[in-house]
């Protein structure tokens, strides 16, 4: 059996390339696809334009889920606190880490670029072929 640590979570993350963020306004959930993202310590940080409706929904509601599925269907559920960041130097880290985020913003100094930081407090991974979920340490 593989073993279940962010090691796992961090391959299979790579492996998928695009994740499914999760949100609700209290009233609807909403997903999207995302592939703009990198871990930044023990936060996931993902990379969104402020005036989309996700960051409204964090800003009202900061629980959310971003979910990562590979080719093979072995995937993994992170949940946790989300904040929106327009910090210079937040913006900058991520556009540095995420090369194609150069097709989408101009530049680190974009106004109407934000980064959202994810801290996980809740992991599901399933990458065994008895398709069992287990927990996964965010601190591993």
């Amino acid at each position: 059996m593989p073993e279940m640590n962010m090691a796992a979570v961090r391959g299979l993350m790579k492996e998928a390339k695009t994740g499914f963020f999760a949100t609700t306004d209290g009233q609807r959930a909403e997903v999207r696809c995302m592939g703009a993202w990198a871990w930044v310590g023990k936060e996931l940080w993902l990379a969104t334009s402020a005036v989309t409706q996700k960051v409204a929904d964090v800003q009202a509601c900061p629980r959310v889920e971003m979910c990562f599925m590979a080719p093979d269907g072995r995937n993994v559920r992170i949940g946790g606190y989300c904040r929106v960041s327009r910090d210079a130097d937040d913006k900058g880290r991520l556009y540095r880490m995420v090369p194609m985020l150069d097709k989408y913003m101009a530049g680190p100094e974009n106004p109407n670029y934000v980064v959202l930081r994810l801290t996980p407090d809740r992991i599901r991974l399933m990458a065994t072929p008895d398709l069992k979920v287990v927990a996964v340490d965010p601190n591993s």
